[in-house]
């Protein structure tokens, strides 16, 4: 099987006769018809059924053409790569953090001439490394500590990825400024007893991925967020709290309250990069823009 067999069977099906596709790609229908026949003694399953009104898929052929499809347009994607009008995609994956827009709005503009896509994708701390492995995304940002830092440098190293730390900081508890803990100077586990915690889904892979500092106690009620706009309405919606770095900046400052957490351990925000990549200057750019972001917050 090839690119070109493929092209073949989605032509057909969209043309409905073997004699019209042969128009459409300048192929003969019987050279057509022969490598038709060649695909399907291959895969074991017929594609087609032919008559003499035209050609039909059968339903082997629908799940063929379903996944052909994808193939033809991640290939048609790789060869629009290397027109002369191309125009680079820019992607950060990314922890729940508010600070990001800001450097990514400032690139986008800087950039503009040479990058056509930018792209901050919020999502799990697994799905950031994987994203960033596989060159998904330029860079990743996530934090380490105490509790993740063992598993997640072990999954660094056998992905041949770096965490470079951008600075350290102390768990700060998120609550809406109407809650009854709003107006204290610090708190402590003790103080949020009795009250549910929100907290980001992430992936069920049965490693200290969390991206949440604070971990959850016995019989807590326990409210899952996928975005920040969810977990932002549910705080002020609640008497919930959510727990973090504190790296908050633009409107939601005005909303929550950020009340550091006594006797907490320290948490290193970072970046991850791919060791098979040159850093480019995109990359450094937007880094540079980050750590200036993170002076303001």
């Amino acid at each position: 099987m090839n690119f070109q067999q493929c092209r073949y069977v989605v032509t057909i099906a969209e043309a409905g006769s073997f004699s019209e596709a042969a128009k459409r790609l300048f192929v003969s229908q019987p050279n057509l018809s022969a490598s038709i026949h060649q695909l399907e003694d291959e895969l074991g399953v017929q594609l087609f059924i032919r008559s003499n009104t035209g050609a039909r898929l059968t339903e082997d052929g629908f799940d063929f053409i379903k996944y052909a499809k994808r193939i033809i347009g991640e290939l048609d994607l790789l060869q629009n790569r290397y027109q002369e009008d191309f125009k680079k995609s820019f992607v950060v994956a990314s922890h729940h953090y508010d600070f990001l827009s800001q450097p990514l709005a400032t690139i986008s503009e800087q950039f503009s001439g040479s990058y056509q896509e930018f792209q901050l994708v919020e999502t799990t701390t697994k799905a950031i490394i994987d994203s960033v492995a596989s060159f998904q995304s330029d860079l990743g940002i996530i934090y380490l500590d105490d509790s993740n830092k063992v598993t997640l440098e072990r999954s660094l190293k056998q992905k041949d990825l770096s965490f470079i730390p951008l600075g350290d900081f102390q768990t700060k508890i998120f609550l809406s400024k109407n809650h009854p803990l709003a107006n204290r100077e610090e708190l402590t586990i003790a103080d949020l007893q009795g009250y549910a915690q929100i907290r980001f889904s992430q992936d069920d892979s049965g490693m200290t991925f969390d991206e949440d500092p604070l971990a959850i106690e016995d019989g807590q009620k326990v409210i899952y967020a996928n975005d920040r706009g969810s977990l932002m309405n549910m705080l002020l919606a609640t008497q919930a709290y959510a727990s973090g770095l504190g790296i908050v900046t633009g409107f939601v400052k005005d909303h929550i309250t950020l009340i550091p957490l006594s006797d907490s351990s320290l948490h290193t925000l970072g970046y991850v990069i791919s060791n098979k990549k040159k850093t480019s200057d995109i990359v450094e750019a937007f880094i540079g823009y980050i750590k200036e972001e993170l002076t303001l917050a």
